[in-house]
């Protein structure tokens, strides 16, 4: 809530109801992709008569691959520019196995209880205020597992270093992966947790140019693109920029781990 709170005060521009709409496309994937060591471990789980839940499916980065391996993939995805990055995507490889759905969770609908053998979070539980709901129908939708690949730390948090310079306070952290586990265990669960390397990874922690970090950290803190603190923010962004091999990152380097639980 704290986080939520301090984004809404500092807020320079809306987001017209959809936060993702101008990154979208920032999101897309090659289904067929190799090398991505988190997309091998969620195919090393699957089996080819399998339906896979996926909520918050975004542009379809885990769905569409997902789908050339298995029964079929339900994709939940609520912003509706994602909806039609995925959609896109799904017609361009012929990949027709996947039920996308307009629709946020928890979900009310009593007919998602049981509807998949595994249940799929990507990087989307940092910010869920009603936590227990979000997992209590989550497992309800799963009959073998669930699964969430989460940072040690929110992406949101990124470029946590230069908040003092723009906006003269902290960024309220929100929670990542340790403190999920410790959540699930709170609630009983039998978890499993291993770190993924980085290879094949996009994590948007690799920037093309330093203008493509610029626009990243806007976005992280909030501003509009005719800020006034669009100055300082490129001289505190440039200040953490490291350059290796014509792409750009920043020093401090979130973990991703794969989290796996039994459902109740």
């Amino acid at each position: 809530m704290g986080n939520r709170e301090q984004a809404e005060r500092l807020r320079e521009e809306s987001d017209g109801g959809d936060h993702y709409r101008p990154l979208a496309a920032a999101f897309r994937a090659d289904p067929t992709r190799q090398g991505d060591v988190a997309l091998d471990s969620l195919l090393a789980m699957a089996l080819n008569d399998d339906v896979w839940v996926d909520v918050g499916a975004g542009a379809g980065r885990f769905s569409l691959p997902l789908a050339l391996h298995m029964h079929q993939v339900i994709a939940i995805e609520p912003s509706a520019a994602m909806r039609a990055e995925l959609a896109n995507l799904q017609i361009e490889h012929g990949i027709t196995n996947i039920d996308l759905r307009d629709d946020r969770w928890p979900s009310d609908d009593p007919a998602i209880s049981d509807i998949a053998q595994v249940a799929l979070i990507s990087h989307v539980a940092y910010d869920i205020e009603s936590i227990g709901e979000f997992l209590d129908t989550l497992e309800r939708s799963a009959t073998r597992e669930c699964v969430a690949l989460l940072y040690d730390r929110s992406p949101g948090s990124l470029f946590w270093e230069v908040w003092p310079a723009i906006h003269g306070e902290e960024q309220v952290h929100l929670p990542g992966a340790d403190e999920f586990v410790e959540l699930l265990q709170a609630r009983g669960a039998e978890v499993g947790v291993v770190e993924i390397g980085r290879e094949g990874d996009r994590q948007r922690f690799a920037f093309g140019s330093p203008d493509d970090a610029m626009g990243w950290a806007r976005r992280r803190l909030w501003l509009a693109e005719d800020s006034a603190k669009t100055s300082a923010l490129r001289d505190a962004v440039g200040e953490l920029l490291i350059e290796r091999d014509g792409s750009w990152s920043l020093p401090d380097q979130p973990k991703q781990m794969l989290i796996r639980w039994r459902t109740r």
